[in-house]
């Protein structure tokens, strides 16, 4: 009762833990804690100091951004946009990853998925942010209000795949997806689907958050209707958290390798042909749709 674990501070919590030849596992964790509320399954395997893993499935409700980069710092290194949200967020991921002696997540290894939603959320525009807000002319360039957002990925090969989604925001409705990868770089596609603009357009961006370089054109998303991977992701995370329940007969490097191919996402995939929009070609402006874009 009121556990205090570096800045989480936990008024409940209930787990049932087994171990077996060096691993620990974690069913029916669930904790109400200073950062909200919590539930988790998973495994600790420690066979020798050069082969430690670990794999996770966890959730968590009514919790700060700033609250899951504390609880999970290598969120920060896979969504570093992340922090720029305020208010309270719903946050479920599920991977596996090498550790360290000290228990740390070595980032280059996470294979998995994430997916980060709210409601009734602001995003308050750092100089990135500013840049695309001022691109789009909002009307409040310092703080953007979103009703609703829920953004899902897949990690896997040192990057966040950050699959299609539609989010409103200001007097716009966009629709995004691209690829963080875990050195900071990025490529990311914006469509605006809905806006004051008198025609639609599309924005590619690349780089950083320090050197963030983009280029208009037409939109790659022509409506709402974008590729949705819900059901993908959460038959991914299912699975991953049946091989955690089952890790003692499974064993932790078959666990490992299943959760390492993203078979789930992979056969979506091809069932729709799935393109990312950040490997397509921008095609560019009229000269009129230039000239009038200039004019806003």
């Amino acid at each position: 009762e009121n556990v205090k674990y570096s800045k989480l501070e936990m008024s409940r919590m209930t787990a049932d833990l087994k171990m077996k030849e060096r691993c620990i596992q974690f069913t029916n964790t669930s904790a109400s804690t200073n950062m909200g509320e919590m539930y988790f399954e998973g495994f600790y395997s420690t066979r020798t100091k050069k082969d430690l893993k670990t794999g996770f499935n966890m959730n968590f409700l009514n919790i700060t951004a700033e609250k899951v980069i504390e609880m999970l710092p290598a969120v920060d290194s896979l969504m570093p946009m992340l922090k720029s949200f305020k208010g309270e967020l719903n946050m479920e991921m599920a991977a596996t990853a090498d550790i360290d002696t000290a228990m740390n997540i070595k980032i280059p290894t996470i294979n998995g998925i994430i997916r980060i939603g709210g409601s009734h959320l602001t995003l308050h525009n750092d100089e990135s942010v500013k840049q695309i807000a001022k691109i789009l002319k909002f009307k409040d360039r310092e703080n953007s209000y979103i009703d609703k957002m829920t953004v899902e990925g897949v990690i896997s090969d040192n990057k966040l795949e950050i699959f299609p989604f539609v989010l409103k925001i200001d007097r716009y409705t966009l629709a995004m997806s691209g690829v963080q990868n875990l050195d900071s770089s990025f490529k990311y596609h914006i469509s605006v689907i809905e806006s004051p603009l008198i025609f639609r357009i599309g924005i590619d961006l690349q780089g950083n958050f320090d050197d963030m370089k983009f280029k208009i054109g037409k939109p790659k998303y022509k409506n709402t209707n974008v590729p949705v991977f819900s059901s993908a992701v959460d038959r991914a995370k299912l699975n991953l958290a049946e091989s955690i329940r089952n890790i003692f007969q499974k064993g932790v490097d078959e666990a490992v390798r299943e959760n390492r191919k993203q078979q789930e996402i992979n056969d979506y995939k091809n069932r729709i042909d799935y393109v990312q929009a950040v490997d397509e070609q921008l095609d560019t402006l009229t000269s009129e749709e230039q000239e009038s874009l200039n004019m806003e």
